[in-house]
Parts: structure tokens; C-alpha cells; sequence
């Protein structure tokens, strides 16, 4: 029995499965984003800004869904040349909810940080830098389609870099005996951290999968390399 497809509004605004795969890592960025100004910033007031990230993420969290409903309408043996683009946005989607759940855990983290201990400036500053690169890897990924591979992981590569220096720095700023730091804020500039680094790898991949979806050639395209390993 052929499937009908449901009703999806985000499907029909957005053109389709490949039409939506920018919006959907536009969504990811914006989320990010916001996660990021409630953790980090003071003007305006952190507080201020965690209405808008919260509402940044369930508009991600509603694309998501939206999205895998389109994608599970297309279980009727689609023709060929449609299964690169179904199994790219299910695995952009796959992404995108890993961000949902990442930006989640930063906007918990920035919620619960008046009650808590004062992080130390430059572990702050840092962590606020990593948010801030990851954006920055979003924005990239959101541009790959239309972009030339090589360009697309030039600054992949290089932003992916600077992720794992800023990483290396808040360990060691963390670690470092002559500056001791409370315990609940270390374990929240350690999570926080985390969070970008896991970001930061979907950003890859999103990146990586919406540079297959431009180039149409699975066999010739080698994935977005950083760091010196393919991100698959």
C-alpha cells in the first residue's frame, strides 16, 4: 500500500527534503547561538537571554520532528536519484537533534549559573570562545551547499583546529594548580566544553553531507577532512 504523505508544514515551506536541509542547519546555528549568548553574555544580562533560546529551541526541536515525519513519508521505494537526497537529510536531521540536545544542556547550564559559584574569568572567556567558533562552524556548514569543497573545508578545518587549542586551554586553565577553581564551576565549564566540542562535530558533518548532497558523486567525493581524519 503506497503511503500518503502527512501534512507537514515545515516540509511544504521549506521545498522538500533538500530544500530544507540549509534551513535545518540555520536552525542548528540559531539555536547554538542563543545557547551561547545565555551562557555568555552580560550585556544584556545572561537571564535576558535565555526566553529567546529557549524559544530558538523548540523551533529546532519542532524542525526536527517535522522533518522526520517527511523523511519517513518517503518510504515508498523513492526513484534513485532521490536516495542520496533522503539519506543526506536523515542524517542532517540526526545531526540537527544532536544539537537540540547540546544547546539544551547549555541553556540548563546558563540557567542554573546565578546560583552557582563564579566561574574565573578566562575559563569563561574560553569557554565563551569555543561557542563562539562553533557558530562559526555552523555558519560554514549552513554555506556548503553552493560552495566549492575546498573552500568549505578550508574553514572547517581551521575553525576545527582553533576548537581543539581552546579545548586544550580550558583543560589546563582547569587543571592548573596555582589557580584552584569550585568544583560546580569547573564541572560547568567542563560540560559547557564538552557540549561545543560534540557541536562542533556535527557541524562537520553536516558540513561534510551537504557538500554530498551538491556534488552528486558519493564514489569520487572524499568527505571534509580535519584534523587529518575524514568525518563521516
Amino acid at each position: 500500500m503506497i503511503q500518503q504523505e502527512p501534512d507537514v508544514p515545515y516540509r511544504q515551506k521549506s521545498g522538500g527534503l533538500s530544500g530544507g536541509l540549509s534551513e535545518m542547519v540555520e536552525l542548528s546555528r540559531v539555536a547554538l547561538e542563543h545557547a551561547t549568548a545565555a551562557l555568555c553574555d552580560r550585556d544584556p544580562p545572561a537571564g535576558t537571554c535565555l526566553p529567546h533560546a529557549e524559544k530558538a529551541l523548540y523551533a529546532l526541536r519542532q524542525a526536527v520532528e517535522d522533518q522526520a515525519l517527511a523523511i519517513d513519508a518517503t518510504r515508498v521505494l523513492p526513484p534513485a536519484t532521490a536516495v542520496r537526497t533522503i539519506v543526506v537529510a536523515a542524517q542532517v536531521n540526526a545531526d540537527a537533534e544532536g544539537v537540540a540536545e547540546l544547546a539544551r544542556q547549555l541553556v540548563e547550564i546558563a540557567g542554573s549559573r546565578p546560583s552557582r559559584p563564579t566561574v574565573p574569568v578566562e575559563v569563561q572567556a574560553t569557554v565563551c570562545s569555543m561557542g563562539r567558533v562553533c557558530v562559526e562552524m555552523m555558519a560554514i556548514a549552513g554555506g556548503a551547499i553552493g560552495s566549492a569543497q575546498a573552500d568549505v573545508e578550508a574553514g572547517m578545518r581551521a575553525a576545527y583546529a582553533e576548537m581543539h587549542r581552546l579545548r586544550q586551554l580550558l583543560y589546563r586553565l582547569l587543571l592548573n594548580d596555582s589557580g584552584a577553581v569550585d568544583v560546580d564551576a569547573a564541572l560547568d565549564a567542563s560540560l559547557a566544553g564538552r557540549c561545543y566540542m560534540r557541536c562542533a562535530e556535527h557541524a562537520v558533518s553536516m558540513a561534510r553531507h551537504a557538500v554530498l548532497a551538491a556534488d552528486g558523486n558519493p564514489d569520487q567525493h572524499q568527505g571534509i577532512r580535519v584534523s587529518g581524519q575524514t568525518r563521516q
